[in-house]
């Protein structure tokens, strides 16, 4: 891990004699100087024949290429030569070199911190992973194969986990910042008015009563049937069907002095859907059915109703900010927010407005509180910084939330559109448009206007190697004129032919090897060993 090592060995150009006698010999018949040889500068002796010789016969006048250095380049070729006259058939440090490793040079290369980081990393991911287990059961022996080993499996848990990041952020984070919700409109509930599903709204609470209107209910004075209730309720505001008496809603500030029966109550104009003058409306009050015990409870609402709907319950009100904004700004309605819970206090200023508020017995909340719900359109109707910065005590803070809560108390602000529940869309939809950009510009990098330039020719040494078996001459030629055709230069370009064995191809007349020999113009009398 500290430091890496890299080998360098003295190069031995040995060539048997054989081979390049039929390599010179063939290129001495050749008719058509089709290719040039790209490494005339670094001709040997060993490889038989002199420099001068080589180059007329690749195409070349005598020259010597520009940087070449004959002294060193005849020091090396006299070892290979040396070499080969001892009999070693390898480079030095090959695995035929029978002095292996005399002639090597080692340079200790200090590692960077880059380097340093990564391998940290990597023993982090993999510090679980045993190096005696990868050495036994992996038989991994050398430690730079293990290393190895382990950045591959390093890597691997990199790209696992920022898979489940971009699967957090697609399906986790949006259920952390906006979680889901049961809740409803009243669009929503209106929507539900049919006989197969039949919901109302009650006090800022969604029911569904397809399955409890079916049942027997009702007094036996006043039957309820199906059709009745699909008629009144189905899909509406149901409040005022059930009134609840302001001493059991505000018991601190309505007593029994004051309403000895039950008889205090706010009207619900603009509170509900349901007009309480509706012949079919039935109310559920006290002394509305002297037969019926559960009724002659003032508490009826929170004794019977509720404990008969909730198995019923589907959910909450939502109501839009922007629809309560305009209301209380445009129209100059009651309704404020407090906390993200809505209340229409538009019964309580109407009643206090009225004739019948005699004494200001209707103005039961604190007068404080009065102030800032009362502004008149300006402003905003949340009033939550209103409500925490009013300056009472916690007793008298609670009674009056209580009340307002059990008198007029409609639903909560519905957050399904607001930034914190959509942030992971707009994210998603950021990302989908950067790799939309990102294929738009390729795509208009791709375009060509004007014309077409060609790319300057390759300076670089390329060798081209065509393997052939049983192929045809046609085949054969279109092949070699194709990579004749590459655009590298001449003198940088050689095309290595190999005959894998003396075969007759289907539909030949001759073996491959004579083919290639003919397409190169070698004499025909010439019989290669």
């Amino acid at each position: 891990m500290g430091s890496e090592r890299e080998y360098y060995g003295s190069r031995a150009n040995v060539t048997g004699s054989t081979v390049n006698d039929f390599a010179m010999r063939s290129l001495a018949n050749s008719q058509s100087n089709m290719f040039s040889n790209p490494f005339d500068d670094q001709a040997s002796a060993a490889n038989g024949g002199d420099m001068t010789q080589r180059s007329v016969l690749f195409g070349h006048p005598q020259q010597t290429p520009a940087g070449h250095d004959n002294e060193k380049d005849a020091k090396m070729d006299a070892y290979a030569l040396k070499q080969n006259a001892a009999g070693v058939t390898g480079g030095t440090g090959g695995e035929g070199n029978m002095d292996k490793g005399k002639h090597e040079h080692i340079e200790d290369l200090e590692t960077t911190t880059t380097r340093r980081v990564w391998i940290f990393v990597t023993w982090m991911l993999t510090f679980w992973i045993p190096s005696p287990f990868l050495s036994w059961c992996g038989r991994m022996k050398r430690p730079d194969v293990r290393m190895a080993w382990r950045e591959k499996v390093a890597i691997c848990i990199l790209i696992f986990f920022m898979w489940f990041i971009l699967l957090f952020i697609i399906i986790g984070l949006g259920l952390i910042l906006c979680p889901k919700e049961y809740v409803w409109t009243l669009e929503d509930v209106a929507g539900h008015d049919s006989m197969k599903s039949t919901y109302v709204a009650l006090r800022g609470t969604v029911y569904d009563i397809t399955d409890f209107m079916k049942q027997k209910h009702g007094t036996s004075a006043y039957t309820s049937t199906v059709d009745l209730i699909q008629q009144s309720y189905a899909g509406n505001d149901v409040n005022a069907s059930f009134p609840i008496p302001v001493r059991v809603a505000c018991p601190q500030f309505v007593t029994q002095k004051d309403d000895p029966n039950y008889l205090f109550f706010y009207p619900v104009s603009g509170a509900s859907d349901v007009d309480p003058n509706d012949a079919n409306m039935f109310q559920h009050t006290m002394n509305r059915d002297p037969t019926s015990k559960e009724l002659e409870d003032p508490n009826f609402f929170a004794k019977y109703a509720l404990p008969t709907l909730k198995k019923f319950k589907k959910g909450g009100v939502v109501w839009s900010f922007d629809w309560i904004n305009s209301m209380y700004k445009d129209q100059s309605k009651y309704w404020r927010v407090i906390n993200k819970e809505v209340f229409n206090l538009q019964p309580y200023f109407d009643a206090a407005s009225s004739g019948l508020n005699v004494n200001k017995k209707y103005n039961i909340l604190d007068s404080r509180l009065e102030k800032i719900m009362d502004q008149g359109g300006y402003g905003s109707a949340d009033v939550t910084k209103d409500w925490d910065g009013l300056t009472w005590d916690p007793a008298t803070r609670q009674a009056n939330y209580n009340c307002m809560k059990n008198l007029f108390y409609v639903g909560d602000v519905d957050d399904r559109q607001s930034v914190r529940c959509l942030f992971t869309n707009y994210m998603l939809l950021a990302f989908a448009c950067l790799l939309m950009l990102v294929v738009l510009v390729k795509f208009l990098a791709a375009l060509q206007f004007g014309n077409k330039r060609r790319p300057v020719p390759p300076s670089k040494f390329v060798i081209c190697q065509v393997p052939c078996y049983t192929e045809d001459d046609e085949s054969l030629v279109k092949t070699i004129n194709s990579l004749a055709g590459l655009e590298y230069q001449d003198s940088h370009k050689l095309i290595f032919i190999i005959c894998d064995g003396n075969i007759i191809g289907s539909g030949n007349d001759r073996p491959t090897p004579r083919i290639v020999l003919d397409i190169l113009g070698v004499d025909p009398e010439y019989d290669p060993p």
